[in-house]
């Protein structure tokens, strides 16, 4: 969901007694000494200093819901829900985009505005939480004084690139966050440590009703990027590239590149997908999926909880397109494989899931083929009557050349 809504989410790592008489000067005089941590853990120098203000939860409320008007126009949610229900990642699209709204607007502690270049905490912070959170969207204000983060910026990107893009942000400031609370620690390459503190922060939102009624893929969504991001982080601060940071050119392209970082030094791209042709019929939502919710929606599939490991499934590229029809909305979902064992192994497993998927009067298909050369399937979850059954949307793709990403 960091790619599909691109607001702010801080899960608390800690506790500690509340802050009394929280106020912006408390907030100031934090901020002011935590700005030589931010700017040696993350490799960047303020430009300029970030405005600061401190919030309360109706105010933090209408932000949310002013974001999510301001970045979807009006139908785009609901189009949005329509695909991920025939996708099989949304069991139910009745109060999709309230769910959002709650979601976020329960779990912030703080946030970066990207659009008025302030950030802000929610007041009745704990202190330790009040320097964990301002030192984590510190990072977001330094960024944004290098990157474009505005929600219209991240709207030119698809879907998968979003939340790529996503992961990348907050996981620099999820890891910035672990190295200032555990300083002596690499949590990260900890595997017991990082287990636990994973575990905690999936653990910790349940308490939650908005988050416990909420789907995996939602769920997953809301804090993949800070897991898989800080993992990445963690990577980079370990390789060779250590001494630049992954801005501009170096920006991951994919959730590939974020979840397997050989991937990303070895400048494996994602493939483009196009639709070859109009459809002849209303699109109501045409994107890409990406690797990340490939993982997401195997699991959801197969009846987990949560992500376990997500190993490389090689994917190189997708796209799909849910058209309008008389019937009810149809999807077409083409992804491309690196090798025909990958497009086996996909067709085998989650494919055969997804071919088994009952609606009624909607009926499922998954085929095997090729595209551009390559090794593809295609999904089919569409109304028993749909006309196009016999004249499939096509595609087309072409694999861009192999180049490193540094």
């Amino acid at each position: 969901m960091r790619g599909l809504l691109p607001l702010a989410l801080i899960l608390p790592l800690a506790v500690s007694m509340p802050l009394a008489g929280q106020d912006r000067a408390a907030v100031v005089a934090m901020a002011d000494s935590l700005v030589p941590y931010v700017q040696g853990s993350s490799g960047l120098t303020f430009r300029r200093t970030p405005r600061l203000g401190v919030r309360t939860r109706a105010e933090v409320r209408a932000y949310v819901t002013d974001a999510i008007a301001r970045a979807y126009a009006p139908g785009r949610l609901d189009a949005i829900a329509a695909a991920y229900h025939l996708l099989g990642l949304l069991p139910d699209t009745a109060g999709f985009a309230r769910l959002i709204l709650d979601l976020h607007a329960e779990e912030l502690r703080g946030y970066y505005d990207p659009v008025a270049d302030s950030l802000f905490t929610v007041a009745g912070a704990t202190p330790l939480q009040l320097r964990e959170v301002l030192a984590h969207e510190m990072v977001h204000a330094l960024q944004a004084q290098y990157e474009d983060l505005t929600p219209g910026a991240q709207m030119r990107r698809n879907n998968d690139e979003r939340t790529a893009f996503g992961a990348l942000v907050e996981g620099q400031a999820t890891f910035v966050t672990m190295r200032l609370l555990s300083p002596l620690r690499n949590i990260v390459a900890e595997r017991s440590l990082w287990d636990f503190v994973t575990g905690h922060i999936r653990a910790e939102p349940m308490a939650r009703p908005a988050y416990r009624r909420a789907p995996l893929w939602i769920r997953e969504g809301l804090l993949a990027p800070y897991i898989y991001g800080a993992q990445f982080a963690n990577y980079w601060q370990a390789s060779e590239l250590a001494d630049t940071v992954p801005y501009g050119p170096r920006v991951p392209r994919s959730t590939e590149q974020i979840l397997h970082f050989d991937r990303y030094a070895g400048g494996d791209q994602p493939v483009p997908v196009r639709f070859s042709a109009d459809s002849g019929a209303d699109v109501l939502v045409e994107d890409v999926l990406g690797e990340l919710e490939i993982h997401m929606l195997a699991a959801q599939l197969g009846g987990a909880r949560s992500l376990g490991a997500l190993p490389p499934i090689g994917w190189g590229g997708d796209r799909y397109r849910v058209l309008s029809t008389p019937a009810g909305p149809a999807l077409v979902w083409y992804v491309v494989w690196d090798d025909a064992e990958s497009r086996a192994a996909f067709a085998g497993g989650t494919g055969a899931a997804l071919a088994k998927r009952r609606k009624p009067a909607y009926r499922a298909r998954l085929d095997t083929l090729t595209v551009g050369g390559l090794a593809a399937t295609r999904y089919v979850f569409a109304p028993e009557g749909w006309s196009g059954w016999g004249d499939v949307p096509g595609a087309a793709a072409a694999r861009p050349e192999s180049g490193s990403s540094r």
